[in-house]
């Protein structure tokens, strides 16, 4: 069973991989010559390419961090870190 925060962690992902697969898409289908009369077909193609391949790699990436947010892999104070002051 998988935690909230791994479903969270892998749609950010997800969402900030199709993003990139877009942009990508739009520069290859615009700058190109040969795919400049189609770039609306290419566009959608590889758009849709890459929200197929980066939703398992995001699925992945959720499922590799840690069970728990507070354990210490995660949740360590730095060493080089220090209380603060209190003073006022």
């Amino acid at each position: 069973m998988t935690s909230l925060a791994r479903v969270q962690i892998a749609l950010l992902f997800y969402s900030c991989f199709c993003v990139v697969s877009f942009t990508v898409a739009v520069y290859a289908a615009t700058l190109f010559p040969p795919m400049v009369p189609n770039a609306g077909l290419w566009i959608a193609a590889l758009t849709a390419a890459g929200m197929f391949l980066g939703a398992p790699v995001a699925w992945l990436i959720g499922k590799a961090l840690p069970r728990e947010w507070h354990s210490p892999l995660v949740a360590r104070q730095s060493p080089l870190a220090h209380e603060p002051a209190r003073e006022i």
